[in-house]
């Protein structure tokens, strides 16, 4: 029996900038798609799932390792007598992914290879409400990362952008982003004009929520879970769907809005014009206000960590309290969804245990029918990356998802 072993990777043709690649037929992204999500599948695998012969599938593999897209490596797995499987891999040294946030006051961005490990950064500041100075700054961070010396000899795939709000994903509008003072804005459109040599279906733009579940779901601790719920908590509160393995958006994009859900009928007044959201009890806007309202400071999340771990009196009681707010409300989407995870990423969840301990007991407190489930609660493994990364991945996730109908070299 052989072992499969960390592959050494056959030399591909070296394509020229006219030697562009179209895999245009479904077999070809199919395979891309599979190689992807599971590295080191056999061929064999390969023709199962895909419902071909192992001779199309061996033909297919050819061209596309001469292509540029797949590697084979050394020493498979043999289950049986005979030959061993081959493992397959994606080139991981040729290609590239971006993916980019935008909030207020700082735009990030990344380049990763196909696993959704950063290769390059660069990060801009400044005032980002309005749109065309966004994009225009956008553009020169991708810019700068095309020219650095990590992306050498790489081809750009795609671009994944995250924004604070609803968009609509088919269009690339941004419907309503309160923390940005936009709606209804073009983004996808004022984009392209400033990175023209992206082409507009290489452009994915998305809610930041969602394109952190999309992280967990393609590169984190469970990848490919069919079921994750998410609660991004930053500045304000969003939340990313996957269900039965698929991006849930809604009808319109406005799903998983749940810094939106009235929690405290006539409560304190939300950015979105309501009042008593859940934004307004667990988001780091609300926490900074109680600390500031109780200390006279308004501290970043760093500073909040450090007076954690300096015991403030007043920041403890008030961390224990949010605690309690995000665990009652982590409950009641239990009890919606019935989630086997939920995940928790921003700049608050990075508060640690003091905030995830007490808020999941609380969690646990308010579940319907613990006898007969559980409800794991985890942070985000990706951190503050987590909206960018999975931006990068989106990118690549829509490609294959559209059968790369058009050229993917940029």
């Amino acid at each position: 029996m052989f072992r499969l072993r960390k592959p050494r990777f056959k030399n591909t043709m070296t394509l020229t900038p006219s030697e562009r690649i179209t895999p245009r037929r479904p077999h070809r992204s199919g395979i891309i798609k599979l190689v992807w999500q599971n590295p080191g599948i056999s061929r064999s695998n390969v023709a199962k799932q895909l419902g071909i012969t192992k001779s199309t599938v061996s033909a297919l593999v050819q061209e596309l390792e001469l292509d540029g897209w797949l590697c084979t490596g050394e020493g498979g797995v043999s289950l049986a007598l005979g030959r061993p499987s081959i493992p397959l891999f994606l080139n991981e040294a040729r290609f590239v992914l971006l993916g980019a946030e935008i909030n207020l006051s700082e735009i990030s961005c990344v380049a990763t290879n196909i696993d959704g490990e950063i290769l390059a950064r660069k990060t801009v500041m400044g005032d980002f409400s309005n749109a065309a100075i966004a994009t225009s700054s956008l553009a020169k961070c991708v810019k700068k990362l095309r020219i650095n010396h990590a992306l050498n000899n790489r081809t750009i795939l795609g671009l994944g952008v995250g924004i604070p709000g609803p968009v609509d994903t088919i269009r690339g509008l941004v419907l309503k982003a309160p923390s940005l003072g936009w709606e209804n804005m073009p983004f996808l459109n004022l984009l392209q004009k400033q990175i023209p040599e992206i082409p507009e279906d290489r452009i994915f733009v998305d809610n930041d929520a969602n394109l952190s579940v999309m992280a967990v779901y393609l590169f984190g601790q469970h990848k490919h879970d069919g079921d994750l719920l998410y609660i991004h908590m930053t500045t304000g509160i969003g939340g990313g769907l996957i269900l039965d393995h698929r991006l849930y958006h809604g009808q319109r994009g406005f799903a998983g809005e749940w810094g939106h859900m009235t929690v405290v009928p006539n409560g304190q007044k939300c950015s979105c014009g309501s009042v008593g959201c859940a934004e307004t009890l667990f988001s780091l806007n609300a926490i900074q206000s109680a600390i500031e309202t109780g200390t006279g400071e308004r501290p970043d999340s760093k500073r909040i960590l450090e007076l954690l771990e300096q015991r403030h009196p007043i920041v403890v009681k008030i961390i224990h309290k949010t605690a309690i707010h995000l665990g009652t409300f982590m409950g009641n989407l239990a009890n919606i969804f019935d989630p086997r995870l939920v995940i928790l990423g921003g700049r608050v969840a990075e508060l640690g245990d003091a905030l995830i301990q007490p808020a999941t007991q609380e969690l646990e407190r308010r579940l319907f029918g613990k006898d007969y489930r559980s409800v794991t609660v985890e942070r985000c493994s990706f951190g503050l990356d987590s909206v960018t990364i999975g931006a990068a991945g989106f990118a690549f996730h829509n490609l294959l998802q559209n059968n790369f109908e058009n050229n993917l070299y940029i």
